[in-house]
This record gives C-alpha cells, structure tokens and sequence, in this order.
C-alpha cells in the first residue's frame, strides 16, 4: 500500500484539504488545516488522501488509524498476510505471515487493557482487543506495510473517547498577532525571504501560528 502513494507537493495538498473541508463530508475536518493535517500524516504513512480523511486522526501529534484500515493495509500489502487464531471478550491472538511463513504472533488480553488504563474496555472489549492485537503485530512483525509507525486511538490513553462530551478550556493568553488561515494562503505564495520572516516572527513568539500553520510554512520552505 505504501509503495503505490505519490507524495503530494504542499500546495496540491494545500487545495485537495481544502475541497475535503469544504465538503461537510468528515465531521473532525471542518477547517482546511485540519483536512491538511490528516492528509499530510496519509502522505508520510503511505495512506492516499480520500483513506487518511476517512481512516486517520489525529490525537496528541501522531496520526490514528482505525483498526480496520490497518488491518486491509496488511491485507492488500501483496508480501503480508494475518489470521485471527482467538477474539473473544477476554484475548485476542493473531498470527502474521510473511508468505506462507509464520512470522510471529501478537496477542492482547483483557487483563493488559485493563493495567493500561484503556478507556471504554466494558463496552466494546472484542474490538479494542482487535485494535491493539493489530497494531502491536503491524509494529513487530511488518513495520514497512507503512511509511511510518502508526497507532491506534485505543492507544493514545489520555485522550477522551466521547468526542461529543470533550470539555476544552481555553488558556488566558497574551494579545499576540494571530496568523488567519487566509493570511497563510497570502503568504504561502509570497517569496522565500517574505515566508522566512513570518516563520522567524511564530518562533520569536511575535506572531501567533497553529501548529498545523506552522508545518505548512516549513514544508512550503523545503519546496523553495
């Protein structure tokens, strides 16, 4: 799967997140930045655009995938292959491939989701099983399905699941500048020189910028 995906120039990407937020399709990516993000992180897993905003999110800085996108990943790799030898409400074992060779087996078990402080573990058990046996088994036995490691939310524990019932409370700040998302397209066009000041002002703390702002203005660097 990785192999196949073309890397995108920023501004392609720029555009393409753009369409993608505008769409109303995906709930989580209302704001082109956020589409941005998600394909950006597709783009260095080896995930096409349309599968990273369906498939990737993105939780404390690294990009999620949902267990069923990892696990059609290993599927449609042409070298791997897994088979689920036991998923109940208590482990989930899972042998991987490589060919017709055993490669390994990645187990996890309820009493391990439970020492971990996994969220939810009560209600969904079989699938947060599933989700942490296949993405343990991707990590150990078959790294290069993908670009770059990945995780599954399950995995990240300090993130709270109900998306619907998320508190966030606002820092007080100083009254610092604010880069808009329109000043960011402006500027992204400007000359090398122009977006090296601006990114000097967002680390001098002159300037205020998203960290999603701020990787564009970098990646955009790179291209000049």
């Amino acid at each position: 799967m990785k192999n196949e995906i073309q890397v995108m120039p920023v501004n392609d990407i720029m555009i393409m997140a753009k369409t993608f937020a505008e769409s109303g399709m995906f709930t989580d990516a209302k704001a082109m930045g956020q589409a941005f993000v998600k394909i950006q992180a597709g783009q260095e897993i080896g995930i096409p655009p349309f599968a990273a905003m369906s498939g990737i999110h993105i939780i404390q800085g690294k990009p999620t995938l949902g267990a069923g996108l990892i696990a059609s990943a290993v599927k449609g790799s042409g070298k791997y292959d897994y088979k689920v030898k036991t998923m109940d409400e208590k482990i989930c074992s899972i042998d991987f491939f490589q060919g017709t060779e055993n490669i390994g087996n990645s187990s996890f078990t309820i009493e391990e989701a439970k020492k971990a402080g996994t969220k939810n573990i009560d209600k969904f058990p079989k699938n947060m099983l599933f989700a942490r046996a296949i993405s343990n088994g991707v990590k150990w036995f078959c790294p290069d399905v993908f670009s770059g490691p990945v995780y599954v939310p399950e995995e990240m524990q300090e993130v709270t699941v109900d998306v619907n019932h998320v508190e966030v409370i606002e820092p007080i700040e100083v009254k610092i500048p604010t880069l808009t998302d329109k000043q960011l397209e402006k500027l992204l066009l400007e000359p090398k020189e122009k977006i090296e000041l601006y990114l000097n002002k967002i680390e001098a703390g002159e300037l205020k910028a998203t960290q999603v702002q701020f990787l564009q203005i970098e990646n955009k660097l790179k291209t000049l």
